[in-house]
């Protein structure tokens, strides 16, 4: 690995473990804002006081519609479960906290097939896998996890939702973004229906050489033919996007730079994305530059891009920005969340930082006109921004895509709820947040 990229992930980890700590890299300290401080709260989970293990309500009306589990530091897989009937979020009754690395918030924790969840963990370079039940919402090891992956340690993370893992939206393949050493690790998932159910295999010729493109944030188009990475120039700041075909039946899973790849910026087109994010159609990909002044930008860009995915002809795969792309937004988009059904359009969500670091803006909505690409401002009511519900992070949806998941630490981490609604978009908060334990990463799944 070339030394100025040991330097460069040495400065981000530590920004990372700063942010996850509560003091965040380029923010001011949680302790400017309220009254804590810059340490985990002690408080606990709801009711419980004691992390996810052993409970402290759970729904109590009903099957649970959503599991959450969140990475807490103090040793454990914390889990929670959301009860739409009784109108609760809590920790999950009678929950087993399955045992993980201690002060490590992880590289990421993903979702596969509403079935298994993933966390990786860079200080003792394992993937951790469990299968998910759908009724109680317990966790159990799959065979062979805690499974080593001893490149890990050079997993680039700025500590800003770092999407460095993900899966496809099949849930068959596991993506992990080797920034020091530039490749990708593909790993096949094993069916919950087969004879490996959860297990993880390196997908034939992984990892993958990115060549000098050094990759870091990930996503897929929503169709899962095509993985997007993005590269970095400065802390939560994007440089350029590169597009590989994913393979299909025997090939799944073996990367292919698409025609065109990477994607550099010109004078008259930005391709400096921080992060991007697919759409369950298929024609196009959400992104934003990442620069803010709260992360060390020198402006800020209120812009949300759009791309258009070629999908098919001489450069399948290839991405273009749509008519009037980028769109104007009220605030600094620092992540997005895509929800993951389409229902009169598509709806995009983004998360920012007032420029002090010390407090967010509202969550705005934007719907996505799935014919040629453009975003409008949800009207509502109640309309964006969303002044009436908790400001946040960032957040992720359930797979049914009514529920969006948020995070937010500026007081103390905690999650919540909000719900969207079918048609238009518009953003309510029924449930209180709760507190978690400890900063780290999570991950959200209705059962299956």
């Amino acid at each position: 690995m070339k030394m100025q990229v040991r330097v460069l992930l040495s400065v981000l980890v530590a920004l990372a473990l700063m942010f996850l700590a509560g003091c965040k890299g380029g923010y001011t300290c949680a302790a400017t804002f309220g009254d804590s401080s810059c340490t985990p709260s002690g408080s606990g989970l709801g009711g419980s006081g004691t992390g996810g293990g052993g409970g402290g309500g759970g729904g109590g009306g009903g099957a649970a519609t959503a599991f959450a589990y969140a990475v807490d530091q103090g040793g454990t897989m914390d889990g929670f479960e959301l009860n739409a009937t009784a109108g609760t979020f809590a920790p999950i009754s009678g929950y087993n906290a399955p045992l993980i690395p201690q002060t490590d918030p992880s590289l990421g924790v993903v979702v596969a097939q509403q079935q298994f969840l993933y966390a990786a963990f860079a200080s003792t370079n394992q993937i951790y896998g469990w299968s998910v039940d759908k009724t109680s919402g317990a966790l159990t090891a799959v065979v062979g996890s805690p499974f080593s992956a001893a490149y890990l340690g050079l997993v680039g993370v700025t500590g800003f939702n770092q999407l460095s893992m993900i899966t496809n939206p099949a849930g068959t393949l596991l993506f992990v973004a080797d920034a020091g050493n530039n490749e990708i690790w593909v790993y096949e998932i094993g069916l919950a229906s087969g004879s490996t159910p959860g297990v993880l295999t390196l997908a034939p010729n992984s990892p993958f050489s990115t060549g000098t493109f050094q990759p870091w944030n990930m996503t897929t188009d929503g169709l899962g033919k095509y993985l997007y990475v993005t590269s970095l120039t400065a802390d939560h700041q994007g440089t350029s996007v590169a597009g590989y075909s994913i393979g299909t039946g025997s090939s799944e899973g073996t990367l292919a730079p698409v025609p065109g790849s990477p994607f550099f910026s010109t004078p008259s087109v930005a391709y400096n994305m921080w992060e991007v994010q697919g759409e369950p159609s298929g024609n196009f990909l959400i992104g934003i530059s990442g620069e803010s002044v709260a992360a060390g930008a020198a402006a800020d860009d209120n812009h949300l891009y759009v791309f258009k995915i070629q999908p098919s002809g001489s450069a399948p795969g290839a991405i273009t920005p749509v008519a009037n792309s980028p769109f104007a937004t009220t605030y600094t988009p620092f992540n997005i969340a895509v929800q993951p059904v389409e229902a009169n359009g598509e709806f995009v969500y983004s998360f920012s930082v007032n420029d002090s670091g010390a407090a967010y803006n509202p969550v705005e909505g934007y719907l996505l006109n799935t014919t040629n690409g453009a975003l409008t401002t949800i009207a509502g009511p109640p309309g964006s921004p969303f002044s009436g519900v908790t400001s946040s992070l960032f957040g992720q949806f359930d797979q049914s895509g009514d529920y969006l998941f948020f995070y937010g630490d500026v007081a103390s981490p905690q999650l919540g709820v909000l719900t969207a609604a079918a048609g238009t978009g518009a953003l309510t908060e029924p449930i209180p947040p709760i507190s978690i334990v400890t900063p780290g990463y999570w991950a959200v799944t209705d059962p299956q």
